[in-house]
């Protein structure tokens, strides 16, 4: 089984992550908390696949959409409503905590994880 995250650039971002409900994990390949903080995106795109796109956006390559979306620090999560930021996590995280924000903007008939 592949992974649910996607890789997007800045070039394709808004024709695909501005609708809905969103996960982006802004990080870098050197970033060593950005790689730990993967197996928690993982999950999360798993438990939440058809409900809500987890998209991760290399700051390297695309400078510009890391400036757009203030981020500062690697890792960033951003999760997002109808390209609206709902919360923003900075450094490491639990898979419970973006769960709960992830709960947070969904609409009340899809509140369930199943997890």
């Amino acid at each position: 089984m592949g992974t649910r995250v996607e890789t997007i650039t800045g070039e394709t971002f808004d024709a695909h992550a501005l609708t809905g409900a969103v996960v982006v994990e802004f990080g870098a390949s050197w970033c060593m908390p950005c790689r730990m903080i993967e197996p928690v995106i993982a999950q999360l795109a798993e438990s939440y696949a058809g409900r809500v796109r987890v998209f991760k956006v290399d700051t390297d390559h695309d400078a510009a959409l890391a400036e757009r979306y203030e981020v500062r620090n690697v890792p960033t999560l951003v999760i997002m409503n109808g390209g609206e930021v709902a919360r923003r996590f900075v450094g490491l995280t639990t898979f419970e905590r973006l769960a709960c924000a992830v709960e947070e903007i969904l609409p009340a008939d899809e509140n369930a994880t199943g997890t």
